[in-house]
Order: structure tokens, then C-alpha cells, then sequence
């Protein structure tokens, strides 16, 4: 699927997928930290934070594609996730919550601007994943908490 020609700005399709792209390096970033920082963790826990990350970081290469197919230039940095310290236990899975939720929201922003391939990466694969992984860190937090 190949959006209509001048249907959609390629410049705006390249910045939309590289703001996509910075957040989730720095979501790479962050689950490899949780993944430092969660010893003592239940394994269960740290294998679903070590998953995430793996998704994440396949996410990344496909951005990537995607942006280069645009005739763009993937971007490098990763954006921020907040102020992501040595935090523990239920204040990191809380940190990678509010990660994923922002993810999300940017998501469904760059939806605007996104069409063909690259929207059908987005809808198909990044919002859906996005959702899963809010899902399941909600539950690690409420497990956490219990």
C-alpha cells in the first residue's frame, strides 16, 4: 500500500517518523536501564522487560526502513522519557508506564501525517504494541503493589 502521490508532505511523513524514531530509542534506552536496575525483580518481570525492550528495538530498525524509503535520514538521538534515574521496583515500572503512555499519544499524533507504508506500520504494528505494553506494565505495577 503506497499512499496517493502529494496526498501527504514526505517532509512532514520523514519529521512524524523520526519524532516516532527518538522515542523509542529512548524506549530501548530505558528498558535496558529497567533491566540493570531490576535485580532482585521477579524473573517473570524482568523476562517481560527484556521482551519489551526487544520489541522495541526491532521497532526501531523498522522506523528506520521506513524513513529511509521516504528518502530520509533517520534520526540517531534518542528523545527523552523523562528524567529516568536509578529508580526501582514500582517507581521504574511506573516510569516505563508513563513512557509507553506518551509513546502512544505520540503515535496517534503522527497518525495525522502518515500514509501508505508508514501509516500502515503505525496502525498495524506501533499503536497496537504500544497498548499491549501499557496493558501489561499496568498489570506488573498492580502486581508490584499488591
Amino acid at each position: 500500500m503506497n499512499g496517493g502521490a502529494g496526498s501527504i508532505d514526505p517532509a512532514a511523513a520523514i519529521e512524524g517518523l523520526n519524532v516516532l524514531l527518538r522515542g523509542e530509542l529512548a524506549a530501548v534506552n530505558a528498558y535496558q536501564h529497567a533491566l540493570r536496575s531490576a535485580e532482585g525483580r521477579a524473573a517473570v518481570d524482568a523476562a517481560e522487560i527484556l521482551r519489551f525492550a526487544a520489541e522495541h528495538q526491532r521497532t526501531v530498525a523498522a522506523l528506520q526502513l521506513a524513513v529511509r524509503e521516504l528518502g530520509g535520514v533517520p534520526a540517531s538521538e534518542a528523545g527523552t522519557w523523562g528524567a529516568f534515574t536509578l529508580l526501582r521496583d514500582t517507581a521504574t515500572i511506573r516510569e516505563l508506564l508513563e513512557g509507553e503512555e506518551a509513546g502512544l499519544k505520540l503515535c496517534e499524533e503522527a497518525n495525522r501525517v502518515l500514509d501508505g507504508a508508514s501509516r500502515d506500520l503505525l496502525v498495524l504494528e506501533l499503536i497496537p504494541r504500544q497498548r499491549k505494553h501499557i496493558a501489561e506494565l499496568s498489570a506488573i505495577l498492580s502486581r508490584l503493589s499488591a
